[in-house]
């Protein structure tokens, strides 16, 4: 739960000290059980002075989904996690529309948009406590720092949460942003706004100046973007598509989570970007009856073929029907998913806009999955392999995450995992800095 505040507006706007609150429920920002570091302050009752309009950009899986009209949350939840992950979360791609549709149209999950955008963000199970908080904790450290720090909810402090499972330049989600944005320069007397994002909400922003650049060069002055993908998230997004990978939520089976990544537009943007010059491109291999292969980012065997080939049978089967789906490689998500990346690259930064960029270093990030022999592709969906890594947070390799395009006023490595960053006490002291443009 937020903590409570009590603000006191002062008439001579003055920068306050550095108010860091590093005790969340159980752990310090480390994720240990000690409660506050040495020398940090601990203020709950923050004076409010002249801080400048911020609004925070989740990634992929970090906004809370539920059903509008009863409010229940299906993404995350632990209790019948993944039949309730499976009956709402799981839908069919529409080409016509773009977008992920429910199969069962009785039912519409949203991203939570109460508390002025940060409750879906905040903490992504609010019912969960340490130890295991440290799994659904999200912007929680960063939006108290900033409460902490003299901004106030819904004043100077806004979340967008997004439906992660739609493509990144989702216009519901664009049209959200935006307004959102507007909205935080109007109730600051048309002072520009400050941006931070995680993770694929970098990509998100990407697309947003794309299409709105006026709006974003005449309502942003800086924008800090912590571990973005900007070239994709490795040889980890390749296993999603073949074996299933749940973002780390430790109640659903990766074949659950393939399910939906399957039919998803964001886990096809977020494959390895095609022909871009990587020290070593994030690549598939295998042999199969006897022929070996190695499928990479260009080349003639690109990544995309093994993964047509290898789920070319792929069935799921409904909940309660127990209907049997084939969802196979889905080419209108891969032919989407080309032309979004294709728009996010033609996004130009202003010149009066300061980029802080802050990347994961130190932790081995898979680029390439070799796998053993099989008789058939299909046998990809359950053989073993083994990984080759790079550096990186674990989840985005060091190179993508610093591959831009764009001009940085400041950039920030951090020895962490690609989750950890946002609670690492280091990127919390540079984000602020940045927001005070002390960089």
């Amino acid at each position: 739960t937020a903590t409570a505040v009590i603000c006191v507006l002062l008439s001579v706007p003055q920068e306050p000290a550095l108010a860091i609150p590093v005790k969340s429920p159980g752990r310090d920002f480390a994720g240990g059980p000690k409660g506050p570091a040495e020398g940090v302050g601990k203020s709950k009752i923050p004076i409010v002075v002249d801080v400048p309009p911020t609004v925070l950009v989740p990634g992929i899986g970090g906004s809370i989904m539920a059903e509008p009209k009863s409010g229940l949350r299906v993404w995350i939840r632990f209790y019948e996690a993944e039949y309730y992950f499976k009956r709402f979360m799981w839908g069919r791609y529409n080409a016509t529309s773009a977008s992920l549709e429910p199969r069962d149209k009785q039912f519409s999950i949203e991203p939570l948009l109460t508390g002025y955008g940060l409750d879906a963000i905040r903490n992504l199970d609010p019912s969960v406590h340490w130890p295991i908080y440290d799994y659904v904790s999200y912007f929680d450290s960063i939006i108290q720092v900033l409460e902490n720090s003299g901004w106030i909810p819904g004043l100077n402090l806004f979340g967008v949460p997004w439906d992660w499972r739609q493509s990144m330049c989702w216009p519901s989600t664009l049209d959200r942003l935006r307004d959102t944005i507007l909205r935080a320069q109007r109730l600051s007397k048309g002072r520009k706004v400050k941006l931070v994002s995680h993770s694929m909400g970098g990509l998100v922003i990407k697309c947003f100046i794309a299409t709105f650049p006026e709006i974003f060069e005449s309502a942003v002055d800086s924008w800090v973007a912590i571990a973005t993908p900007y070239r994709g998230a490795g040889a980890k997004i390749y296993m999603e598509l073949l074996q299933g990978y749940n973002l780390g939520n430790i109640v659903i089976a990766a074949q659950a989570a393939k399910g939906l990544s399957m039919e998803a537009p964001a886990v096809y943007e977020l494959l390895p970007t095609e022909n871009f010059n990587f020290t070593l491109p994030p690549y598939i291999a295998v042999t199969i009856n006897g022929t070996s292969y190695r499928f990479t980012t260009s080349g003639a065997q690109r990544y995309s073929q093994v993964l047509r080939d290898a789920n070319v049978n792929y069935t799921v089967v409904w909940p309660d029907s127990g209907e049997v789906i084939k969802q196979a490689f889905n080419d209108d998500c891969w032919a989407l998913s080309q032309a979004t990346r294709a728009k996010v690259e033609s996004a130009v930064l202003p010149d009066s806009v300061s980029l802080y960029n802050v990347y994961g270093v130190g932790e081995p990030t898979t680029v390439g999955l070799d796998f053993g022999e099989g008789k058939v592709w299909e046998d990809m969906q359950t053989m073993k392999y083994h990984e080759t890594a790079v550096d990186g947070d674990g989840t985005v390799p060091t190179e993508s995450a610093v591959a831009h395009g764009m001009k940085v006023k400041a950039s920030k490595s951090v020895m962490s995992s690609h989750m950890g960053m946002l609670m690492q006490k280091e990127v919390l002291v540079f984000m602020l800095d940045a927001l005070y443009g002390r960089l």
